[in-house]
Order: C-alpha cells, then structure tokens, then sequence
C-alpha cells in the first residue's frame, strides 16, 4: 500500500475543512461587501451634505452680495438726490456756459475794439491801446456777479449788482450782436450776442436761487409734502372765506340793521381782535338794547377798561339792573311762570313747602328714607304721582264702604320709635311744614297713621 494512501475519513476531514474555509472566506468576502458598500453609502451622505452646505453658503453669499448692491445703489441714489437737490449739475453748467459765453465773446469785442478808428486821422492798424477794453467790461460783469453773491451772504440789496450786471451784459451782447451780424449775419449776431447776456443772468439766477433756498435743509420729498399741506391749508382757507362771504350776504339781507352795526364794530377794533361772532353779539345787543351799548360804548372808552364782555355786563347792570339777559320784563314772566307752577303743584298736593320738606328728610334720615322704592313703596325720581286711589290714602276711611271693618293702620297702636321720629322733624321744620304728608314720607307709612303720629306729637306738645 502506498504511504500516500489516505482513508475515506481523513479526506472526508480535508473536505469539510476546506468547505469550511470557503464558507468563512465567503462569509469575510460579503462582510467585506457590505462595509464597501457602507463606507461608499457614508461617503456619498457625506458628499450630499457637503454639497447641502455648500448651496447654503452660496445663497447666504449672494444674500449678502445682494445688500450689498442693494446698499449700494441706496447710496448712489441718495447721493444723486441729495447733488440734485443741491442743484450741483446746474450750478457746474451755469459756470461752464458763463465760461465758454466768456471765451465765445472775448474774440469778438476784441475784433470790434481793435477795428476802431480816430475820426478825421489816417488808419495806422489796430487800436492796440482799446485792447484791454473787452477783458475790462468782462471782468467788470464777472466782478458784478460776484458782487451779487457777496451781498447774499452779507444779507445786503442786491439790486444794485442786477443794474450793473444787466449794463454790462446787455452792453456787451450789443456790441457782440452788431459785430456778428456785420461779420456773419443775423442769426451769428444774435448768438454772439447770447453769449454775453446768457451767462450773467444765469449766474444772477443760481445765486437768487440759493439764497432763496439758503435756511431750507429740507429733503424732496419733505418740500413736496409742505407744499401740498400748503395747498390744503390755502384750499381749506378759501372754502372758509366763501362761507364767511354768504354768511355775510344772508346776514346783510335777513338783517339789515344788524349788519350795519356788525361792520361798524369790526371797523372800531384792531384787526383780529374780536371775532366775528362775538361782534354779531353785540350788534344784536346794540340794535334791541340802544341804551345797553351806548353805555357799553361809554365804559369801553374809559381809560384802562377790562375786556369787552366784562364791560357789557357792567353796561347791562347799570341800565337793566340785573345780570346780563335780565330784564324788569323778563323777571316778571319769569315769577308768573313759577306762581302758575306753584298754583299747578298745589292742585296737586304737591306744594313747594312739600318739596323742601322732602328734600330735608332726605338729608336728615337717609337710612329711614332709603331703599329701593323709597317710602311708603313710591319710586323714587317719578315726580308727584298725585292722590292715590288705594284704601291706604288721604280720606281712604271716609271712602270705605260701610259696614266694614276698620282699617289696621287706623287701630293699631302708635309705634314709640314713629313718635320720637316725628318729634325730631317737628323740631327741625317750621310748624307748617310740620304735616301728615312729611311725617307720611319721614315714616315711610299711610297718611291716616301718620295723622294720627302727627296729632299725637301735637297733642303732647300742647
């Protein structure tokens, strides 16, 4: 037998050795597969949130390029706003045409001034000694404009410097415009003679519009809501002015006499020193009260017055007697109104001494007067209510058929707290008003009881 001979069990053995190998060879394979795949799964996350963060930063960074621009063109705009509100441009073209106005007619007064001649002497070339002539009447406008502006400043007239800047430069575009329209014609004349007018006015008109706009530190936007608040205000005055003209007109026509005497009072004051209906007022009073307002006119034109009102008042006392409103007639109707009203009450048993004497009950015995419907159950704030028609009012024995039983508050006996109760008000009032009626209130029971607390009091007194 050969020494390389192996039984059925040993290379059974070998066999599921092997197997085994490949098993766990191919279980470390697929191990292996997986953290592959978990690691290519964690790095592609990773990539994804990379990329997350990534467009993150790049939208906060274009946010933030956004304000930035948007910043910028704010600025660049209030910039231009604030250069226009300045009227920087303007000012900087007025200067360049006051420039090239300069320039453009210096050639030509220089022509015109050279080309002067001596009567009655030969030609002998240019007048070379007239050359200083242009740049002097130049200079002498561009010192008239400063001037202007010098004056601005110092709060000075500057219409002296308008005279001679409109001298020079109207002086200047004549000579200019003569030369021209000799040289070149018409249209050249009147161009040159622009060039010397143009500029100094327009350099009169930025200096009148910076001093007129020197203290106003307001924005656009402020000046063109002032003056739109302006433009209602002078809307809303006018409405006002219109109503106070028909006013007047209705006035003049309903009542003449007043009107006259209403102008005649605004005419006698200081302007807007007394309203126009305080002085309608009083020419109501001077047309139905002469002899008030001539006695008002009087006191008024002594030394040291007090206001108008007060003088009124002391006007009509002196002539009426009373407080202002108050006459001798008006009084009278007045006292017949309140006689009527007492006659009335009185028909009514409620005279003016039952009021008074309620009103005082009131005061001295709250706690026995109070509750919620007052006494004797009678609601409080209604007034008199007149006689009652119940068996517990004034004369309810008379009134009850006969036969009956006499009424409880007719027979019981007088209660002691009742009759020092009605004592107190006896003492408290005047013995007429000392009645059935108030001890009635006082007690807060039927008037047949309270006569018969009354004539107990009475009696004890007696």
């Amino acid at each position: 037998m050969s020494s390389t001979y192996r039984s059925w069990d040993e290379r059974e053995a070998d066999a599921e050795k092997t197997r085994a190998e490949a098993a766990k060879l191919q279980a470390e394979a697929a191990a292996a597969t997986q953290t592959l795949d978990a690691v290519a799964a964690r790095t592609e996350t990773e990539k994804l949130a990379e990329q997350v963060k990534q467009a993150r930063l790049l939208k906060t960074l274009t946010a933030v390029e956004d304000e930035a621009a948007d910043d910028r063109r704010h600025r660049q705009e209030k910039r231009r706003e604030e250069q226009l509100d300045r009227g920087v441009a303007f000012k900087q073209l007025v200067t360049t045409i006051f420039i090239l106005g300069l320039l453009a007619s210096l050639p030509s007064l220089i022509d015109y001034f050279l080309d002067l001649r001596a009567e009655g002497k030969p030609d002998t070339g240019p007048a070379w000694y007239l050359l200083p002539v242009p740049f002097f009447l130049e200079l002498l406008a561009l010192t008239s404009v400063r001037g202007t502006q010098w004056a601005v400043r110092k709060g000075f007239a500057r219409w002296p410097f308008w005279i001679l800047t409109g001298v020079l430069a109207g002086f200047a575009g004549y000579i200019n415009g003569t030369k021209g329209a000799e040289l070149f014609g018409p249209i050249a004349g009147t161009a040159l003679a622009a060039t010397s007018i143009a500029g100094p006015v327009l350099i009169e008109i930025r200096e009148l519009i910076e001093a007129r706009t020197a203290g106003d530190n307001r924005s656009a936007a402020q000046r063109a809501a002032d003056k739109a608040k302006a433009r209602a205000e002078a809307a809303k005055a006018a409405k006002q002015r219109k109503k106070r003209q028909q006013q007047d007109r209705e006035r003049e026509a309903l009542f003449p006499n007043e009107f006259k005497e209403y102008r005649k009072i605004l005419a006698s004051v200081p302007a807007d020193s007394l309203s126009r209906d305080d002085a309608w007022s009083e020419a109501q009073v001077a047309v139905r009260f002469p002899k008030v307002y001539d006695r008002f006119q009087d006191l008024l034109a002594l030394p040291g017055a007090p206001a108008r009102p007060v003088v009124l008042d002391a006007a009509w006392r002196d002539v009426e007697g009373g407080p202002l409103g108050t006459t001798a007639a008006s009084l009278a109707r007045r006292l017949q109104a309140e006689k009527n009203l007492a006659d009335v009450l009185q028909a009514a048993e409620y005279t003016p001494e039952r009021v008074a004497v309620e009103h005082l009950l009131a005061d001295l015995f709250p706690d026995r007067l109070g509750g919620e419907e007052g006494p004797a159950g009678a609601v409080p704030g209604k007034g008199p209510q007149g006689p009652s028609k119940t068996p517990g009012a004034l004369g309810g024995i008379e009134k009850q058929p006969v036969g009956r039983a006499p009424r409880k508050d007719a027979t019981e006996p007088l209660r002691e707290a009742d009759i020092e109760a009605a004592k107190k008000l006896r003492d408290a009032v005047p013995p007429a008003q000392f009645s059935t009626p108030a001890v009635a209130k006082l007690l807060g029971r039927s008037k047949v009881y309270a006569r018969r607390v009354r004539d107990a009091v009475q009696s004890e007194q007696n």
